[in-house]
């Protein structure tokens, strides 16, 4: 990711201070000044939750913005105290935009078509890079795939002085596990193991989890509307559709042997409509009583799968209970205390009984659980058919009261009418026929819910034997990429390399490094005490032997960053090289790491950005001056020549 700075303006209630940046730039001084405020404010356009505040910064700081270019493009991030979200300008092929993007991911996309939803999705855009994506966890080959943020990313460039010698980049055992993942996931990129076939597969499978995620949601939601209308499947709608043709066919054979006839009909049509409403009438009743009956039979199922389950649970602990106290030797009885008499060796010294044989006693365990656990798993069953009945009688029920208030309604107008018999026997007919059309255009349209449903039920299950095979062709793919370490290797040779140039005591050109997947914790061995002895970060009793040993690795990192064309930000911010380090007492080492740093900004990471904070400075070697990019600026808190952060603040 090419990232640079170009300045940094920050607002406070009296001034706006503007500080500008070069390839090496470098803030010494004195402390109280605001050195280590720029990396944080540097850091809080880049997504941090808050800036540290320091008393004058609480009592002056406004906001902030952050000018750099990204890939090429020039970038405004600009963020309000406190605030969530950033303001960002920038421009892209030669067109401006501007929007409003929150620090925590959105849900949905802030700028349609660029899947940006937050502020890390904005940087990955502006360098053309798709967000890395990762298992969620790395027990479970079947956990969620998740994006991988540019934060975490930005652990590797930018070594803030509070943790610069107290953790080694999230990688340690103490660390915080999902920040342990994550700093590896960010080392597996950088060494290759997330090649691009890996990357593609990792996207696929999380598209095709989240298609089938959705599917089964929505048939779910389907099937939970088709349930509450009372159909049970498309043979329960076949079956309806059936009745209605045939009642269908009866009405139109009645209508047309009315008309054909033109004789008068010996019945009214509100005499059938009565006596309609009494069937209907039998019906509802008799379909109350079946509802009623099954809600009582679900209501002991229910209740004798409570019993059983708590029988279960009590059976398991009686039988783990038996099991503890199986080894125990009795002298006295566990009620009264008094001495046991004695018994014999094969007898119980409770009761006295014959003890049972252990095998067949196990058996019979086994048995009994397998019996209670196959009883549960019935009743589950006998429940769920009862009140699918059940939902089939109600929606039953609800179409018998509809069509006898509807009987009701229509033998009122009749005999508010009273037609001729004729007359209304085919009105009653005719009416009868648009009913059951309407109610067959009902159905027709359930059915196609039906039919949706079975759809996308065998789609669901296309996309699982799918994300199967992308599963295991992505554990191969992983494999593979692991088994290629040879960037790795080369990982360990320039740690080394920045060790011995650094000068950091203790280490020598013949010693070997060894970083193994997937802790990447670097060890240090020396030919002189073999592999059983070793030199890591954890074990350094130096605070300062463990500032330059994380200095050298980012350095590492960010070298072989550039050889293999990963994907890391070309910034590295070190905050305090110096922390627990004496400029005069350890010179070989002050001298060794700056060297090493101004040889780096002409040569391999000439592309790399680097912002130096400590408190005194370290001028590039004689030999490097003319070709170094340097920014220097010295800081005190009141000396007008070199001005802290705030100028006009003298605050304590």
């Amino acid at each position: 990711m090419n990232l640079h700075l170009t300045e940094l303006l920050v607002s406070f209630k009296e001034s706006q201070e503007r500080i500008t940046f070069g390839t090496v730039s470098y803030f010494h001084g004195q402390m109280g000044a605001g050195k280590s405020t720029i990396a944080r404010l540097i850091d809080y356009c880049f997504g941090a939750k808050d800036v540290d505040m320091t008393t004058a910064m609480t009592s002056e700081f406004v906001a902030v913005t952050l000018a750099c270019t990204v890939n090429g493009s020039e970038v405004y991030i600009h963020r309000q105290r406190g605030s969530m979200q950033v303001q960002a300008q920038w421009t892209k092929e030669r067109a401006a935009y501007e929007a409003i993007i929150p620090i925590i991911p959105a849900k949905a996309e802030i700028i349609p078509g660029t899947g940006i939803e937050s502020l890390s999705d904005f940087l990955f855009y502006l360098a053309d890079i798709r967000p890395p994506r990762v298992r969620k966890s790395k027990a479970k080959e079947e956990a969620d795939i998740v994006r991988l943020g540019f934060r975490d990313i930005f652990w590797y460039c930018y070594l803030e002085q509070d943790e610069i010698d107290s953790n080694f980049f999230n990688l340690d055992a103490e660390a915080n596990p999902f920040k342990r993942n994550k700093s590896r996931d960010v080392l597996r990129f950088v060494v290759g193991f997330h090649q691009e076939r890996v990357a593609e597969l990792e996207s696929q499978l999380e598209e095709t989890r989240t298609k089938r995620l959705s599917m089964i949601e929505a048939t779910k939601i389907l099937s939970q509307a088709l349930e509450s209308m009372g159909v049970a499947s498309e043979d329960d709608i076949k079956s309806r559709a059936q009745r209605i043709a045939e009642q269908l066919e009866h009405v139109d054979r009645q209508i047309a042997q009315v008309r054909e006839s033109g004789v008068l009909a010996k019945t009214h049509a509100g005499d059938q409509l009565r006596q309609r409403g009494r069937d209907l009438a039998a019906e509802i009743e008799s379909t109350e009583m079946a509802v009623a009956s099954i809600k009582q039979v679900l209501a002991d199922y229910m209740r004798h799968l409570g019993e059983l389950t708590t029988l279960s649970v009590k059976f398991r602990r009686t039988t783990s209970a038996r099991a503890v106290l199986n080894s125990v030797e009795f002298t006295r009885c566990p009620r009264c205390g008094q001495d046991l008499e004695p018994v014999e060796s094969d007898h119980c010294q409770l009761c006295g009984q014959p003890e049972p044989e252990q095998e067949r006693s196990r058996s019979d365990i086994e048995v009994t659980s397998r019996d209670v656990l196959a009883r549960i798993e019935e009743l589950r069953d006998l429940v769920s058919r009862h009140r699918t009945q059940l939902v089939i009688l109600e929606r039953r029920q609800r179409d018998l009261s509809s069509q006898k208030a509807q009987v009701d309604t229509e033998l009122n107008e009749t005999m508010r009418e009273y037609d001729s018999a004729y007359l209304s026997s085919v009105l009653l007919q005719e009416r009868q026929h648009a009913t059951l059309q309407q109610e067959n255009i009902e159905l027709g349209r359930l059915r196609q819910l039906t039919v949706a449903v079975a759809h996308q039920v065998k789609q669901a299950e296309d996309l699982q034997i799918e994300e199967t095979r992308i599963r295991a062709a992505l554990k191969e793919a992983r494999a593979a990429a692991e088994r290629d370490t040879k960037n790795l290797r080369r990982l360990e040779e320039l740690f080394l390399d920045c060790l011995v140039r650094a000068r950091v005591p203790g280490f020598r050109s013949d010693d070997q490094v060894t970083i193994s997947s997937p802790a990447f914790l670097p060890q240090v061995t020396s030919p002189d005490t073999g592999d059983l002895i070793y030199t890591s970060f954890a074990n350094l009793g130096s605070g300062g032997k463990k500032t330059l040993f994380k200095i050298c690795f980012a350095i590492a990192v960010h070298r072989l960053a550039v050889e293999v064309q990963a994907f890391l930000p070309t910034l590295l911010i070190i905050d305090s090289p110096m922390k627990n380090i004496s400029e005069r007492e350890n010179r070989e080492q002050y001298e060794g790491l700056h060297e090493l740093l101004y040889e780096l900004s002409v040569s391999e990471l000439s592309g790399t950005q680097l912002v130096m904070i400590d408190k005194e400075f370290c001028p590039p070697p004689l030999r490097l001056k003319d070709e170094v990019d340097l920014v220097q600026r010295r800081m005190t808190p009141d000396d007008p020549s070199a001005p802290p952060l705030i100028r006009y603040y003298r605050g304590h």
